[in-house]
């Protein structure tokens, strides 16, 4: 009886200390092959880092990866910094994602393709894969599924991560099966590319949150994805501020962007509503009192003192 008294006191000590038996706030950034590098300041405040992007072949294959002595400069400074990396396969592509619909049609490929991807990470010493597939739809969905059921069984056998990235719209849930919730630690919410030039409101980011809340999605394996850019010019937060965009704003010269503002809002959603905060594209922030990464940051800190 003792005992059981003693864990019941723990377990309440526990939950009311701030910042204790509380999971990490996940900060993931995405950086691209093909643009810039993450700087040293950058990854001091990531938890998570996404290279992008590895392309599958029809039948499971690989295509060659770009630039791949970055990734391995990324991999060793971000190790240095405690900062886990992952592939991230797939992207737009252009919209074309017929190399995952053919894999995910056929359990052979499927196979293929999750052990190539295993090995692949184990080469470059990564921490995990981040599955892009731009986007499933109700008539793939079991194949995406079963992809990410042998990834998941693969990966985590090697105590690697499983994430993926998810539309945020509501078009895109028949895609992503409740199955696949078993599969991942968590899913990127891609919660911007609304139509422009508003693209990625705050009040579209709560919408997207109760909408994947609502399909049984945990807080625990929900992150919210926030732009970097804006549309429809596909600027940079950086570039608008060098063209005379105000860094609190949300609307310049009919380009549609986060600022600082709202970034601020947003974080402080996700901290409430769901397990981090997640990025496109790290190299697209301005410098100093601007970023909106450290902005990121020093929300979290405010309200989670004990994050890093």
């Amino acid at each position: 009886m003792k005992i059981k008294l003693l864990l019941l006191i723990t377990w309440l000590v526990l939950l009311l200390v701030p910042g204790v038996g509380r999971a990490q706030f996940r900060v993931v950034g995405y950086l691209s092959a093909w643009r810039g590098d993450v700087t040293a300041a950058q990854l001091g405040q990531l938890t998570h880092l996404n290279y992008a992007f590895l392309q599958p072949t029809a039948t499971g294959g690989l295509e060659p990866l770009a630039n791949p002595a970055k990734l391995r400069r990324l991999v060793a400074a971000a190790h240095t910094a405690k900062v886990r990396v992952l592939i991230s396969v797939g992207g737009w592509h252009d919209g074309d994602h017929s190399a995952f619909d053919a894999i995910g049609a056929d359990a052979g490929r499927t196979s293929t393709f999750a052990d190539n991807l295993v090995r692949f990470a184990a080469d470059y010493q990564l921490d995990g894969v981040d599955m892009d597939w731009e986007h499933p739809d109700s008539t793939t969905a079991p194949g995406f599924a079963a992809l990410m059921q042998q990834l998941a069984t693969r990966l985590h056998a090697q105590g690697k991560l499983l994430t993926a990235a998810v539309a945020g719209g509501t078009w895109a849930g028949p895609g992503i099966l409740p199955s696949v919730y078993d599969c991942v630690d968590f899913l990127n919410i891609m919660a911007y590319d609304s139509p422009p030039p508003a693209h990625a409101t705050y009040e579209q980011a709560a919408q997207t949150l109760a909408y994947w809340r609502g399909r049984g999605l945990p807080a625990s394996k929900t992150v919210l994805g926030v732009p970097f850019y804006g549309r429809p010019s596909e600027e940079s937060f950086a570039a608008l501020l060098a063209r005379g965009a105000d860094p609190r704003a949300d609307m310049f010269g009919g380009v549609g962007y986060n600022g600082l503002a709202t970034i601020e809002r947003k974080t402080s959603l996700a901290l409430s509503q769901a397990s981090g905060i997640m990025i496109w594209e790290l190299t697209q922030d301005a410098a100093g009192t601007n970023s909106l990464l450290t902005t990121i940051r020093q929300v979290v800190r405010r309200t989670a003192p004990s994050a890093r």
